[in-house]
């Protein structure tokens, strides 16, 4: 199997980053061809704009139509996002790591989403859920959350689950491509878990990796 790892945090030595790194080994004592995409490593830009195509429009146009465009004609895009379409077209699985920042994303997997899964490449008008283009592939979110487990309940603090904070993500973002989404991975009280706990935790992530390929427990299946 292929997978990707899109990890977004600027501190390798983060609890994101240990996830990250622990995916890394796992997966290729599996056996599996792992490929990484780190946003801030990389410096990758987040910015959706026109310098995102190789030949521009004389005129305002919508971006996502001058996505669709550029597949049309095979223009092409800038480097950096041929570079992670790549990616992505090889991948059986995509696992993202990342810190839960005001109930979503950072700013740069957001844009990584914005520029990466294009119009043509990832949806169109007539492909999107069921038929979306990269269906018969599969996503997993791993999020870390600095609240206890008991904030992120529907009667707690949020007054909301994690998974019902990432809906948005999960269904409108990568069930909407056609990816069947399994369930996240959260791993809770990050900012004051003892180093014991957090160990744990990484530990656990390693265990559920082992099994990924059998893994049956879905959010959202096509």
């Amino acid at each position: 199997m292929t997978i990707l790892l899109v990890s977004a945090h600027d501190d390798p030595r983060s609890l994101v980053g240990a996830l990250k790194n622990t995916a890394l080994a796992t997966l290729e004592r599996a056996g599996h061809k792992v490929l990484v995409t780190d946003l801030y490593a990389q410096g990758f830009n987040p910015v959706a704009s026109s310098i995102d195509f190789k030949t521009k429009p004389s005129v305002h146009a919508n971006y996502m139509f001058e996505q669709q465009r550029s597949i049309n004609t095979n223009n092409g895009f800038s480097p950096d996002i041929e570079a992670e379409m790549i990616k992505v077209a090889q991948a059986d699985l995509i696992i993202f790591h990342f810190p839960l920042w005001w109930a979503s994303v950072p700013a740069i997997l957001k844009g990584w989403f914005d520029r990466v899964f294009a119009m043509g490449f990832a949806w169109n008008a007539e492909a999107r859920y069921s038929t979306g283009l990269l269906r018969g592939k599969r996503a997993l979110l791993v999020t870390t959350a600095g609240d206890p487990a008991s904030y992120y309940q529907t009667d707690g603090m949020h007054r909301a689950t994690v998974e019902q904070h990432l809906y948005g993500l999960a269904h409108n973002t990568l069930a909407f491509c056609g990816l069947d989404v399994l369930q996240s991975v959260v791993v809770s009280n990050a900012t004051a878990a003892s180093d014991t706990e957090l160990a744990e935790d990484v530990k656990a992530y390693a265990q559920l990796l082992q099994t990924l390929e059998q893994e049956t427990d879905y959010i959202y299946k096509h």
